[in-house]
């Protein structure tokens, strides 16, 4: 009897034993599955991830504002130095110290002139209608053929002419003055003038 009695106290104790031992890891499990839980690393989903599908047509361009055109090298009324060429070499004056043609209209479309049979030269993608600008008492070079008057490098030199009256809208030299020498005369049409001069 005493061994079953120790045979029990044994099976109890033991029992006693084990439920402390059950007791203890259930208390102590979640706070190691915590600490494991905290530690940095990839972590398990069960979602799927997200589909990305290619696309063929080019990404959209942002329109962009035209720039604006270049001011044009000169404006109407003003006159402007040419080569004997044509070609523009700045605005001048109109006082006849720099400058043999004025300005009559500025076309950044590059249309015709008001009167077709106007002078004209392009300049910076603009279109610069122009008709002769001569001074009284002021020598030019003028062309021989086809070509553009300047400004003499040298009044009274040889080739140049000396304006000396300026008659609007006359068709010849009848109307030229008398009260100075004057030896030849020049029409021009666009505008209608002649120049009464000095050809040296």
């Amino acid at each position: 009897m005493v061994a079953a009695a120790l045979a029990l106290c044994l099976v109890g104790v033991c029992g006693v034993a084990v439920g402390g031992v059950v007791i203890f890891k259930a208390r102590s499990g979640p706070q190691d599955r915590s600490a494991v839980n905290s530690s940095p690393g990839p972590m398990e989903t069960t979602g799927a991830l997200p589909q990305v599908e290619p696309t063929d047509s080019p990404p959209q361009t942002v329109p962009t504002t035209e720039a604006a055109p270049p001011p044009p090298p000169a404006k109407n009324g003003q006159c402007i130095v040419v080569s004997e060429k044509g070609s523009f070499q700045g605005i001048g004056n109109c006082n006849g110290t720099r400058g043999t043609y004025r300005v009559v209209s500025v076309d950044r479309a590059q249309g015709e002139c008001a009167d077709p049979d106007s002078s004209w030269i392009t300049e910076a993608g603009y279109r610069l209608c122009v008709e002769p600008h001569l001074v009284r008492f002021y020598c030019y070079k003028f062309p021989k053929g086809d070509g553009w008057i300047v400004g003499a490098p040298k009044c009274k030199a040889k080739g140049t002419v000396h304006i000396i009256d300026i008659v609007p809208g006359a068709s010849n030299g009848d109307r030229c003055t008398r009260d100075r020498k004057w030896n030849r005369w020049y029409r021009f049409v666009n505008p209608t003038v002649v120049y009464c001069v000095m050809k040296y």
